[in-house]
């Protein structure tokens, strides 16, 4: 069941659930001269359509000749994977007064989405060659190796780069100053906000016919998880008149944002049990060899500001329709595209050498380092309160 279905459903079941106590609202808070006094108890539930910085690959995965010289094409990789919209939901649990201390409780999450981009050759004479370039740690000089080549061996190549966002946000809000229809208020809380990001690539790489099927795939998959933890505060002030609400809020939130980067990558192939059925699975593949893989986690000092403007209509006592914008931003997190080493050492994999006993000979390259950006995300929301 997808987003859309969710919160199709759970309007339904809220509007239903709004219906029956819009009947037993005070009077005192469904005054005609103040129409957003404060319930009891309100439900906020919103539609996200958000746009974030891009989560670009900018190590060339594929091109037709050497790196640098000005007669190679990039054919994959070295660039944005034009992923970068999303739709998703955010709903948001109040309880309090309108003189005295609220409590809110809110969660977002935005839709997974992959974007991918993928390259093939045929592999027959005229077909033009896909290389995957590198620079060769033993030799010192950038290099090259064939996914394809003509007129022995087809090759095809893909990148996919899925992404996931969610939060949570636990608060307070005090009042301020109210002076008449204009409110400030201040607002403090715990704050937590992932960013989970997954880049693969893959290659493939049988013989021509008639040849022997075989088969040569490589994976390599590098995994970013960033995980913020922090306390947050802020203000937020609006403005009434008669049924419309136009208010906005600023937020900074401090803390520390756990990064956990995962590199894998391996081998499939049958070319060395007699082209069995079956392919046997050898560790590494182009990117992510054994010098590489594997699981590392940091923590770093996090800052998260946020900044929203928002414009309610007060429908009846115990509905009211909005609409409105925000913007996030995250000092350093780390991305799958950023921890891509091609400086290699292909003597460690067979899927370099093509040989069975490979170890690694000379420098150990790939290294791993951290490497954190800054990450922003901003959209549209529309949705619907419901007072009880």
């Amino acid at each position: 069941m997808n987003y859309c279905t969710i919160g199709a459903l759970s309007l339904l079941l809220l509007a239903c659930a709004a219906a029956s106590p819009a009947q037993t609202v005070s009077t005192a808070k469904t005054a005609a001269n103040d129409p957003f006094a404060t319930p009891e108890l309100w439900i906020k539930a919103e539609y996200l359509h958000w746009w974030v910085k891009e989560g670009s690959v900018d190590v060339p995965l594929i091109t037709d000749g050497l790196v640098g010289e000005s007669t190679t094409h990039v054919l994959l990789g070295g660039g944005d994977l034009e992923n970068r919209t999303h739709d998703g939901f955010r709903v948001t649990f109040g309880y309090g007064s309108h003189e005295k201390i609220n409590y809110e409780a809110s969660l977002m999450a935005l839709k997974s989405k992959t974007a991918s981009n993928s390259v093939s050759s045929s592999g027959q004479l005229g077909s033009v060659d896909l290389l995957l370039p590198y620079f060769d740690a033993v030799s010192n000089r950038e290099n090259v190796t064939e996914i394809s080549l003509s007129p022995s061996y087809a090759g095809a190549a893909a990148e996919a780069l899925t992404r996931n966002m969610t939060g949570v946000e636990l608060s307070f809000v005090k009042p301020c100053d109210h002076r008449g229809t204009m409110s400030l208020d201040f607002v403090g809380g715990l704050r937590w906000f992932n960013l989970s990001e997954n880049f693969t690539f893959t290659t493939s790489s049988p013989f021509i016919p008639p040849q022997a099927v075989d088969i040569w795939q490589t994976t390599d998959r590098f995994e970013t998880r960033n995980n913020f933890y922090g306390v947050q505060g802020g203000i937020r002030a609006h403005w009434e008149r008669e049924r419309f609400r136009v208010g906005g809020a600023i937020k900074l939130g401090i803390g520390g944002t756990v990064q956990k980067v995962d590199v894998s990558g391996f081998l499939l192939t049958n070319d060395f049990n007699g082209l069995a059925t079956t392919p046997q699975r050898f560790v590494g593949g182009y990117f992510a060899v054994p010098t590489n893989i594997g699981s590392r986690k940091r923590a770093t000092f996090g800052i998260l500001p946020e900044a929203d403007v928002n414009l309610d209509y007060r429908i009846t006592d115990w509905l009211s329709v909005g609409a409105g914008y925000s913007f996030l931003y995250i000092n350093s997190v780390t991305r799958p595209g950023d921890q891509i080493n091609r400086t290699i050492n292909t003597t460690q994999s067979v899927s370099w050498t093509g040989e069975l006993n490979a170890a690694l000979k000379g420098p150990a390259e790939p290294s791993f380092d951290f490497h954190g950006s800054s990450f922003w995300a901003h959209g549209l929301n529309a949705g619907l309160t419901f007072h009880f």
